[in-house]
């Protein structure tokens, strides 16, 4: 029978905070067989003392590894210790607290597409925040998005900013996985290779696993049925948000871009070299 792995990491500045975002991770419906929480003992951001290490409920393991892969760290780590097993790992953002019928809507989705990764949250490659050019993928059919129309922005604002709902409304493929929805894998999906990952690039794990599974041929299915908005938990700390990081003169849509480039030239995928954009690809 196949096991079902729950996955994720965390950064200094969220250590007191995790524990959130565990708790719910343990009241989830689904049969869960492990929850492991990856802590490098160096990251390339922050410095900590071991003694400050998270302190984790009964039920999750905290794995300490040697390298810091970036937000990547969620489920690359995991993908090495389970290599070769009859498993499905679920990964996660730390800063989201999840419905208790989360992982379950995983396991049913990957039955139905047991080829997939399985997504959430997602977009496609011809978005502003990724490549934002006319490559489309063949795959069909595409999720559809809501539309945020003069109705849409009336209500967000009715609500007062407190109405978030998803931004699909129809399940389908995409190109970009999107891991703060949480994403659905298995082990083999990533071979030696998706751990070598180029300076800069490591602050984009989304696009970085998403041309990881690309260039293997491995699609990523958005599942929208049943599905329920993520929520931040209580303190998600924003000088730890990647989202607000520059990087050597990257800032997170630079980052982006650099990362798709990369994957056009060196692997060919997502219209190749006929789709780069100026500038060499980080190496």
């Amino acid at each position: 029978m196949t096991r079902l792995i729950l996955s994720l990491t965390t950064v200094p500045p969220r250590f007191p905070y995790v524990h959130e975002n565990l708790a719910a991770l343990k009241r989830q419906n689904a049969q869960i067989d492990a929850i492991n929480l990856y802590v490098a003992r160096k990251y390339r951001r922050f410095e900590y003392d071991p003694k400050d290490l998270p302190t984790v409920p009964e039920g999750v393991t905290l794995r300490l590894i040697d390298e810091d892969l970036g937000p990547a760290t969620k489920v690359l780590p995991a993908c090495r210790d389970y290599r070769g097993q009859d498993v499905r790992i679920l990964f996660c953002d730390d800063d989201k607290v999840y419905d208790a019928n989360w992982a379950q809507r995983f396991v049913d989705a990957a039955q139905a597409h047991p080829d997939c990764a399985i997504c959430e949250e997602g977009s496609l490659l011809n978005t502003f925040y990724y490549a934002d050019d006319a490559w489309q993928s063949a795959r069909n059919p595409k999720p559809g998005y809501r539309k945020k129309d003069f109705f849409y922005r009336l209500r967000r604002a009715a609500s007062l900013g407190m109405w978030k709902p998803s931004k699909t409304v129809s399940s389908g493929y995409v190109d970009i996985l999107e891991g703060w929805g949480g994403v659905m894998v298995r082990p083999d999906f990533f071979d030696d290779a998706s751990f070598d990952i180029p300076d800069v690039l490591w602050t984009v794990d989304d696009v970085w696993l998403s041309g990881c599974l690309e260039r293997r041929g491995i699609p990523i299915w958005l599942n929208a049925e049943d599905k329920v908005r993520s929520k931040g938990n209580s303190n998600e700390v924003k000088e730890a948000a990647l989202r607000n990081f520059v990087y050597q003169g990257h800032g997170r849509i630079a980052a982006n871009q650099a990362c798709i480039r990369y994957f056009r030239e060196t692997w060919g995928i997502w219209g190749g070299k006929d789709y780069l954009k100026a500038g060499p690809a980080p190496t």
